[in-house]
């Protein structure tokens, strides 16, 4: 229960140190995703519903604090953070297994591929509301640097909730993975 508190006051000093990322001009205008990091980096360390319950909190934050109408309508919806959280959370829980035994490049290379992913959906939505899908190099550039810097934290994220996660006694478990075979008797020896 400890842990559970402290992953989710890390997301919410994540909303703080958002505040202060800069803008990288020299990147075609890229930024780190430091909410987003943390939030797929704990989702790799937290159980499915407790990652759905972080997915609601931070996609409604995220859209609270981000979500500017122009004029009467909104391009993205409100919302529509929380859709695109649960599904990149959905994806990383895949990679539970492994970051359980210790490996940690697939889930940081997932981390950016998440962010790349999310970034996407949010542009094919925002061209879909203007009526009109364009790719120009920039924006897959923008796209691209964003999930690179958000991967270079990443193993810092992780080294800290894994640290977290041990001093608290919090382990990370793989329910509903494995089976447990004596309930079929010897159906299966040989």
């Amino acid at each position: 229960m400890i842990y559970y508190l402290i992953v989710f006051s890390s997301i919410c000093l994540s909303f703080v140190l958002q505040e202060f990322v800069p803008v990288f001009e020299w990147a075609y205008g890229a930024r780190l995703m430091l909410v987003f990091t943390v939030f797929l980096c704990a989702a790799v360390t937290l159980p499915f519903p407790v990652m759905l319950a972080l997915a609601v909190f931070t996609g409604f934050i995220w859209d609270a604090r981000y979500h500017v109408p122009l004029g009467n309508s909104a391009e993205l919806s409100f919302g529509l953070s929380i859709f695109i959280l649960g599904l990149l959370g959905l994806f990383i829980q895949g990679v539970r297994p492994l970051f359980s035994r210790g490996r940690w490049e697939v889930p940081v290379f997932m981390v950016g591929l998440m962010i790349m992913l999310g970034l996407l959906i949010e542009f094919l939505m925002i061209s879909f509301h203007r009526g009109g899908i364009e790719f120009p190099a920039e924006i897959w550039f923008k796209m691209l640097m964003t999930s690179l810097f958000s991967m270079l934290i990443a193993p810092f994220v992780l080294l800290l909730l894994s640290r977290a996660a041990k001093r608290t006694g919090f382990r990370i478990r793989l329910e509903g993975i494995t089976r447990n075979l004596d309930q079929y008797g010897d159906s299966f020896s040989a």
